[in-house]
């Protein structure tokens, strides 16, 4: 009886574990991407000119996602100010791969590219060039 069980359950445990390894990591990646995409749309709204919004914006999601590594690797960043005229918009996309490869056993592909958006409006009354 408690050989069935050994060579039953534990091979069923084992995969329970890493199917919940596997969601926690693609949980915790989704937040740190949307929390990135934030952080660069917001740092991308102060700036002066469009330029100088893609370098902030895409600085702040490099700084958000630094040393999430294991989650989050590689990643692209996109900035996209729009006409960048006061009352207008910035965009910041953010996609990262989660890599799952080395969840053995599950089937699960290689990686998972998650991504997020996030709109920051410009001030409205602010000067732009």
């Amino acid at each position: 009886m408690s050989v069935e069980l050994a060579l039953g359950y534990v091979p069923l445990m084992i995969l329970a574990i890493l199917a919940i390894v596997a969601c926690l990591r693609l949980a915790s990646a989704a937040i740190d991407v949307r929390s990135a995409a934030a952080a660069a749309s917001r740092q991308a709204s102060l700036a002066d000119t469009p330029a100088h919004a893609r370098r902030s914006g895409a600085g702040a999601a490099s700084t958000a996602l630094a040393g999430r590594g294991l989650t989050c690797q590689p990643s692209t960043v996109t900035i996209d100010p729009g006409a960048f005229t006061p009352g207008g918009q910035v965009s910041a996309t953010v996609t990262c791969g989660v890599r799952l490869q080395d969840l053995v056993g599950l089937g699960l592909p290689g990686a998972v590219n998650i991504s997020a958006t996030s709109h920051q409006p410009l001030d409205p009354f602010g000067a732009r060039p």
